[in-house]
């Protein structure tokens, strides 16, 4: 078989371009760091790497969700903490009223300190956490979860004690957030699971005593008791009532805070995995991409030394 000239001195040429090619590419990798640039340089690869890189961004993401819970769910601790302080107080002054010592009087300063302690816990009722939700409010966040109406000054003595006058204006919709690939937890609650619902329907004077629902109007009712000096002690078993509902919100509370504190545990070591194998499968070796540079330049000089040789060969010089 005849081999031309031309086509010798064209594999040479493909030789140099594919030395030259290899060397481009481990210089790139060594400006980038990463022995992947191109889907074409690995298709399998660069797959992995595309799923590690969203498994990641969405893993970090259910760490942001943990952290926004937290902090939803610690408001909500300490607010019911406060809010079981303030019942607890009331329910001292409840106890101290049915002391047979203490006169109309003593008993109408109890009702007015138990009248201002309401308030303040319909306040906490209320609360706002930064964002400027009302977090007791259900889906209905932008209101108030509890609101009272004033009674006008023409209203009749029944009228200004009717329980009717306090709403529960948000809804029974808890929030629940993502924070795992399975696993999602409430971050707050109703107003009507931690405070109780409101009676809407019966006027004060119509509701026995120990038998509220609602804390703000079982309270309202012990103070027109006492202020009628009749104190009942079947007030006492509305704020127990009350008070298990709080306790058992902040037992609710502190698991899924627990919860949470394991699932970021869970998903801090999810990702320590998943960026340790997407580092194997893009990171470059440097050390051994220096050594291969350094191998394919001295690879590349002697195929650019070698066609030269072959460029100069020709039988016309030896005719």
């Amino acid at each position: 078989m005849r081999i031309s000239t031309a086509w010798s001195q064209q594999v040479e040429v493909n030789a140099l371009q594919s030395q030259q090619s290899k060397l481009v590419q481990t210089q790139i990798q060594l400006g980038s760091n990463q022995k992947i640039n191109n889907a074409s340089d690995d298709p399998l690869a660069t797959l992995t790497i595309n799923n590690l890189n969203k498994s990641i961004a969405q893993t970090t993401q259910y760490q942001t969700n943990i952290t926004t819970a937290e902090q939803r769910l610690e408001l909500e601790d300490s607010v019911l903490q406060s809010a079981t302080d303030i019942l607890g107080r009331i329910k001292e002054l409840a106890v101290q009223s049915l002391n047979a010592t203490y006169s109309a009087n003593d008993r109408s300063v109890m009702a007015m300190e138990m009248e201002g302690l309401n308030d303040e816990l319909m306040s906490i009722a209320n609360t706002k956490n930064t964002n400027g939700e009302y977090i007791f409010a259900g889906f209905k966040s932008s209101t108030p979860a509890f609101t009272k109406a004033t009674p006008s000054s023409n209203a009749s003595a029944t009228d200004a004690t009717s329980v009717s006058m306090l709403t529960y204006t948000g809804d029974l919709n808890t929030r629940s957030i993502q924070i795992g690939l399975n696993r999602q937890i409430k971050d707050g609650d109703n107003g009507v699971t931690v405070f109780g619902e409101p009676n809407t329907t019966d006027s004060l004077a119509n509701i026995p005593a120990g038998s509220f629902t609602n804390v703000f109007q079982g309270i309202e009712k012990m103070v027109t008791d006492l202020r009628a000096n009749q104190p009942n002690d079947l007030s006492l078993t509305d704020l127990d009532n009350s008070l298990n509902k709080l306790v058992s919100a902040r037992a609710s509370v502190g698991v899924r805070l627990n919860a949470l504190e394991d699932q970021n545990t869970i998903n801090d070591d999810f990702l320590l995995g998943m960026k340790s194998v997407l580092s194997d499968t893009q990171d470059l070796d440097y050390t051994e991409a220096i050594s291969r540079l350094n191998a394919q330049s001295l690879s590349l000089q002697i195929a650019q030394q070698s066609y030269a040789q072959i460029k100069q060969l020709s039988l016309f010089k030896y005719l």
